[in-house]
This record gives C-alpha cells, structure tokens and sequence, in this order.
C-alpha cells in the first residue's frame, strides 16, 4: 500500500500499475472464449463407472452390469445406455479426474459449485449469509449482463432432498447479499414449460401502467433503503424484476411454445429436456450462466435421484440415463447447429462419484448389494463448447475407477476454469460482510482443456 501511495505522488494512479498485469492476462490462453455457460447440475452424485468412465477389465463387482461402446471420438468409450451422447463425444472433453475428500452431498455441492471448502461440513446445511457465494451469484456480482436479462437463472429448483426441509448452501449468493441470488425459475405443467416466481404480469396491467406504479412504489422504497442491507437487496431486486416483467426478449424466452414441435420432441417432452431447451433460449436472450438442476423426479426417499445407494443399474438404464442421453445429446447439436457452442460453456457435473465396489458403505448404511454409496476420489465432469476441445479425455483415474492417476483436477480448479473462460480473472476480490477481500477463485484455470 505505501509502494502504491509513493507513485501516486508520480501520477501514476492504482489502475495505471495495474494495467500492465491486465493486458498481460488478456492474453492467457482461451480467456473470455465463453459468452455464457450451462451448467448441468446431476444431483445425489452419478457413478463414473456406469456413464463416462466405464472399466470393462474390472472385475464384475467393479465394472457392473453395463457394457461400454466406442464414440465418435477416438479410443473413448462411454456406457452403452448413452448412444445419442457417444455419436456426439467428437464435441466434449471427459474430465476424468475430479477429486476431493468429502463424502457428504452438501458438502460436495458446495466445493462444486463456490469452489471453496465448507466451513460447516454437516450433511444438511442450510444456505447461510456468510456463505462462500454460488458461481452464478458470483458472475452476476463480477460480470452483470444486458439490462432486462438475468445475469444467472436456476431451473426448475433449488438442489434439495425431497424429505429435507432446507435447501444446500452453496447456490445462493451468501455475504454478496441476496441482491445477487440468482433467478429461480420452476417448472409447471408437469415439467413441460417455466415460469420465474412472481414475475407474471397480471392480464389488466399493460407494461404503461408498470411504469405508472412503479413511480408510485418510489416513496416506499426511499423508506425501505434506510433499511440498511435489507433496503439495498430490495431496492436492487425490485429493479431486475421490473427489468424482467418489461423486457419483450426476456418474456419470449421463457414461452417454449415458439419452438417447433419436432425440435421439442428431440429434446425430449420431459422437464429435462425440456429445460436444456429454455437453457438455449435464455442464452439467446443473453443470460450469462443458466444452472439446469435435476427435476423432482419423485425418487425414492431413500435413493433419490442420482444417489443410487440401490438398485443402481436398473435406476440409471430405465430412468436416469435415458433422458440424460435424449436432452444432452439434442441440447449440444443445437447449440452446435446454431453456432452457439463455440461461445458456450457447457458443464454436466455431479457432487462426487459413487463406489467402486457394488454394494460398498462408505457413508450410507442404506446402499445395498445393488447399489453404490458416495466416492469423492475419482469422478468425471462433462465439458463441451468455448474452446473446450472435443473429442478428447483430461485426466485418468486407475483401473477400478477409485482414484485419480493422472491430471488430477479439484473443484476450485474447475470454478476458476469458468471464470476464466467467462473472461473474469480468477484473482478478482470480492469483499464479505464484514468488508474482508476474497479471492474470486482459489483455484488455477485448466488451460489444457482449451
């Protein structure tokens, strides 16, 4: 600081120091290829070794019941019950070495999804305001996009088990405020289309008269903005939604009616694929990071949606696997088809893994003789568009798919990945409630990926 305060008195200001370092950085490989980023959120953790990471050399107890198949890309081979997705591995990288060492959902979720470890590593954590923030608040806050859109929208839920009365830490915007939450957009009509929570205008209210009673709101909000943090999450938050309801292009996006029937169908007429097509549109519109999260598929309590602690093989061939392989597979060719996927980050991406032997407890005395409890030391993340290089695998785990042999890659280096690629350096600060700097990201971009 006083280095900085003598040149000053030179003339050279804070921003003149700083600019050589930014030029410089501007220049690192693949920075700002992305315009916007999907992120495929596989809630409860999938097995590595029954999609992406397949290990027929394995013993049976191992390698499972699915065979693996050749893809478009070649020498990689995923599991048999994703052909859509194996025609289209010529645009994907498998990252198949994500680690870290927690065998808990929430906690898991939140190192994905903020890159940085949890501070309360209890299973059912609840969202908290000194949380580390969610990537999409964070982008929001670094990078805000055009008015009248989003910056960050999350469908069709918050990330939750069906018998838990709280969502997990990690999506939300934590110390930013929750000005910078992102928007939560819920499915209806059986998952079929999306609407975002309370911003419908009513049929008598024509967008003249919005206008006329958003002045008539000011008065009050001048008294809610001596509220403090409150007021200015308020006063911030009232502002996108008015943005929101106003914007022609951001009310289009959301009506999948304006679709062709047959792009619907290839999608798949469930909520997702459905929601991998409002991903697109939104991008479109010019949203910078949509979260499309695993729908309330009405699992098993005890199994629930890709925490297959039993009857793994038979859940993921009949309910998981098929819509994965229907959505993702058209949601890529689209994006392809239209030019969007050079520009766009795709992510599918779990919490960690599942075991390798079947029927091994490692955190749930629930998983049975069919099922694979949680493994954190090896799994495979999804990357497609943005430079990303397709056709490709980063990364290896060993034999048994338990843990990672080489190009190791944790959590905080995935997150500062997206940054990067977004355009936004890493080591940004960004400044908690009690005014203390935090690096954006903790991690190192993977350049190698790109």
């Amino acid at each position: 600081m006083l280095h900085v305060g003598s040149l000053a008195s030179l003339g050279l200001a804070l921003p003149d120091v700083l600019r050589p370092a930014a030029t410089a950085a501007s220049a690192v490989p693949g920075r700002g290829r992305a315009k916007a980023c999907v992120l495929v959120y596989l809630f409860g953790g999938p097995s590595q070794l029954d999609t992406f990471d397949p290990k027929p050399e394995a013993p049976s107890h191992v390698r499972g019941e699915f065979r693996p198949i050749a893809s478009s890309a070649v020498g990689v081979h995923v599991c048999e019950h994703l052909p859509r997705l194996a025609a289209r591995a010529d645009k994907v990288c498998l990252i198949r070495s994500m680690h870290h060492e927690h065998p808990r959902h929430g906690w898991g979720l939140y190192y994905m999804l903020t890159g940085h470890r949890h501070n309360r590593p209890d299973l059912d954590a609840p969202p908290t305001p000194d949380d580390f923030p969610g990537i999409g608040a964070l982008v929001t806050r670094l990078r805000p996009g055009p008015r009248g859109t989003p910056t960050a929208i999350t469908l069709p839920r918050w990330n939750r088990f069906l018998d838990l009365p709280n969502d997990y830490a990690g999506e939300k915007a934590g110390f930013l405020g929750r000005a910078y939450d992102p928007w939560l957009v819920r499915a209806e009509d059986r998952g079929l289309s999306f609407q975002p929570e309370g911003l419908a205008l009513p049929l008598d209210v024509p967008i003249g008269r919005l206008g006329e009673r958003r002045h008539l709101l000011a008065a009050v909000d001048r008294h809610i903005a001596d509220w403090g943090e409150t007021g200015q999450a308020h006063d911030v938050m009232h502002a996108q939604a008015y943005n929101l309801i106003s914007s022609a292009a951001t009310r289009r996006a959301f009506d999948l009616a304006q679709e062709p029937e047959p792009l619907r169908d290839q999608y798949g007429r469930h909520p997702f694929g459905q929601g991998l097509l409002l991903a697109r549109r939104l991008v479109e519109a010019g949203t910078t990071l949509v979260q499309v999260n695993w729908h309330n598929d009405g699992s098993d309590v005890k199994s629930p949606f890709w925490d297959t602690h039993k009857d793994n093989f038979n859940t993921l061939k009949q309910r998981l696997l098929p819509p994965l392989d229907v959505g993702l597979s058209a949601f890529l060719e689209d994006l392809h088809v239209r030019g969007l996927l050079a520009t766009t980050l795709v992510l599918v991406m779990g919490e960690f893994g599942r075991t390798p032997r079947i029927g091994q407890v490692i955190m749930n005395a629930a998983t049975d003789g069919s099922g694979r409890d949680h493994w954190p030391h090896a799994y495979t993340v999804l990357a497609a568009g943005a430079g990303v290089r397709g056709g490709t695998v980063h990364g290896a785990s060993d034999e048994r798919g338990a843990y990672v042999r080489d190009g190791g890659v944790a959590p905080p280096d995935l997150h500062a990945t997206v940054l990067h690629l977004l355009g936004m350096d890493p080591d940004m600060l960004v400044h908690d409630r009690q005014g203390r700097p935090h690096r954006a990201s903790n991690g190192q971009p993977i350049l190698g990926l790109v």
